[in-house]
């Protein structure tokens, strides 16, 4: 048993991997026609030295995506690494307060990356976290930027992920219950209404 928490934890989900090359030109589906993805979906997520990941990669379909699997096989890190390479505040998670707790532990950095789908051309987001400083150095489509511009970015693709009605991290579902109808009703127009 102490020999599986040692391995290298590498996983690489394979449920869009066929469709993947079409995706990078054209935003295109097997099928010759016009991708299912909506704007701000996110097509890959690459964790490095992240949580419980040494290096994994994640490609979502365009429609209802699941993650299953056993406690601690790090379901909880692949919510993290969305909300925080989103430019989410460490609130939002309900776990630490640093973003440096979030590096896998005995790592001095940790990488975020996901590419988000965007007609005229996908949003890659990448995060790069220091735990000496405690500071994020973050790019957008390979261009040293700051946090204010991606999330100027991420508001303009309407992903919000301070909406309890959109993004619901695994610590805040008992916020999320005691919220009134109205409360309710205004975050659920908020997330699907317009700007």
């Amino acid at each position: 048993m102490a020999e599986l928490s040692k391995k290298r934890r590498t996983t690489q989900s394979s449920s869009s991997q066929t469709s993947r090359s079409s995706l990078s030109s054209g935003q295109l589906d097997g099928s010759g026609g016009e991708s299912r993805y909506v704007e701000g979906s996110i097509l890959r997520l690459t964790m490095k030295n992240f949580l419980t990941y040494d290096y994994s990669v994640v490609y979502p379909g365009p429609n209802l995506n699941m993650i299953v699997g056993a406690n601690g096989t790090g379901k909880s890190s692949i919510v993290c690494a969305i909300c925080l390479g989103l430019a989410g505040k460490t609130a939002i998670l309900g776990r630490g307060d640093k973003v440096g707790l979030y590096v896998k532990r005995g790592c001095h950095k940790g990488f975020i990356e996901i590419e988000l789908y965007k007609s005229g051309g996908n949003l890659v987001i990448n995060r790069e976290i220091h735990v000496e400083n405690n500071q994020s150095l973050w790019m957008l489509n390979g261009r040293h930027c700051n946090q204010k511009t991606v999330e100027e970015e991420v508001k303009a693709l309407r992903i919000q992920v301070s909406n309890l009605c959109q993004f619901l991290p695994q610590e805040k579902v008992g916020e999320f219950a005691k919220m009134s109808k109205i409360e309710l009703l205004e975050a659920t127009e908020k997330s699907v209404g317009p700007p």
